[in-house]
């Protein structure tokens, strides 16, 4: 199963949002703290159900990681994620006439993926390279990239350069030979302490992909052919590339005893596809064991220039349509259409121990169509449910 299946709400990278810590932390490991153990051990666990209505993708997800610091300014994080997939998906056809549900068709895979990280800070300065692993059935993934931060300013400044290059392999059932997909990520980004209350990150990404970018299990109808139910695979361009500008401001609240964070991310690529985010969430301290933390995000792009329902003609014979120009590029993904997308909920920590926090989360996610065309059914609604563990040693 191609990796673009897998439901973006649950892989934080996929939206594009680079932290204060660095690229490569972000990309790799979502959803767990980055700690200062003080030559301790760490362990967090997280269980996360991705579920979305009517029967469509349901992801489970077990992820574990381990974080320990050594001597001689060390740091070691690894994590481990397993993955279960399962449901339906649409495949690119519009709803057959008499109907207004798209068709689907069923979806099962499982992923497991390891990330294995060093870190060394010597002093102002911080130099920590990555190596990553991901597979599933029909996808293989290999990455390793490199972090590196300075502070200045009495450390009230950082700058952070980061660079990630992922190798990956796609290779479904109907596949004779394994297409090839390669990537490159580049950050810049600068953390500021504008008070002792006050934090501000900017980022800039630059990223490139090229070689087999469209996705095999979608598919596109054209009119001009006699048979309804023939759909041809979907077809992108071999290159892209994409500008990524996140920034995030992190404000404490000391008379609430509470902060607030909030970020834009704005989003650019050369598939025409415009995006903006923005997202805030709040985090209430209840006393010293208990912080509850709601959540708002709020996602709109542009359609992607060569996005389409359906197109004239019948790319297998075009002689039948001397007048009809059949584009290069075409697709039927309703991920690259105009749409927004809704994010809300609330986490819950509880720090049972010194050593020991419990942590729970619930999220509702909505995807909406924008552009008049493309059919409802397409865009999913989903409950996303998180537990999880911290603990020290």
């Amino acid at each position: 199963m191609s990796p673009h299946l897998i439901p973006r709400v649950l892989r934080p990278i996929d939206r594009g949002v680079r932290s204060v810590a660095g690229l490569l932390v972000a990309l790799l490991l979502p959803g767990f703290p980055r700690w200062t153990v003080r030559g301790e051990v760490g362990v967090a666990y997280k269980f996360e159900n991705y579920a979305e209505h009517g029967g469509r993708t349901e992801v489970d997800t077990h992820a574990a990681m381990v974080e320990a610091e050594l001597p001689h300014d060390l740091k070691v994080r690894a994590q481990f994620v397993y993955d279960g997939i399962s449901g339906a998906t649409p495949i690119g056809a519009p709803p057959p006439s008499g109907s207004d549900q798209v068709p689907v068709v069923p979806l099962t895979d499982i992923r497991r993926a390891e990330t294995l990280e060093v870190e060394w800070k010597p002093g102002r300065y911080t130099l920590a390279p990555l190596f990553t692993h991901s597979e599933e059935n029909d996808y293989v993934s290999y990455g390793m990239g490199l972090n590196g931060s300075v502070d200045w300013n009495q450390k009230n400044s950082t700058l952070n350069l980061g660079v990630v290059r992922n190798f990956d392999s796609v290779q479904p059932v109907f596949f004779r030979n394994a297409r090839r997909r390669d990537e490159w990520d580049v950050l810049m980004g600068l953390v500021q302490v504008l008070n002792k209350y006050a934090l501000l990150t900017v980022n800039l990404t630059l990223g490139t992909a090229s070689g087999y970018l469209s996705d095999p299990y979608k598919g596109v109808r054209f009119d001009g052919y006699p048979d309804p139910r023939k759909l041809y695979a979907d077809q992108r361009p071999g290159h892209r590339t994409r500008q990524v500008v996140w920034v995030g401001w992190n404000q404490a609240v000391p008379p609430l005893d509470a902060a607030v964070e909030t970020s834009y991310r704005f989003s650019h690529d050369s598939f025409g596809v415009l995006g903006h985010t923005v997202s805030v969430e709040w985090f209430q301290n209840l006393g010293s064991k208990w912080m509850v933390a709601p959540l708002f995000r709020y996602h709109r792009q542009s359609a992607a220039s060569f996005y389409g329902v359906r197109f004239p003609g019948d790319p297998g014979d075009p002689d039948l349509f001397p007048d009809v120009v059949i584009p290069p590029f075409y697709t039927a993904d309703y991920r690259l259409s105009e749409l927004q997308t809704i994010t809300y909920g609330l986490s819950i920590s509880w720090r049972v121990h010194p050593r020991a926090t419990l942590e729970g989360a619930y999220k509702h996610y909505q995807m909406r169509g924008l552009d008049g065309i493309t059919s409802a059914s397409n865009y999913p609604e989903a409950d996303i449910w998180t537990l999880g563990v911290r603990l020290r040693f």
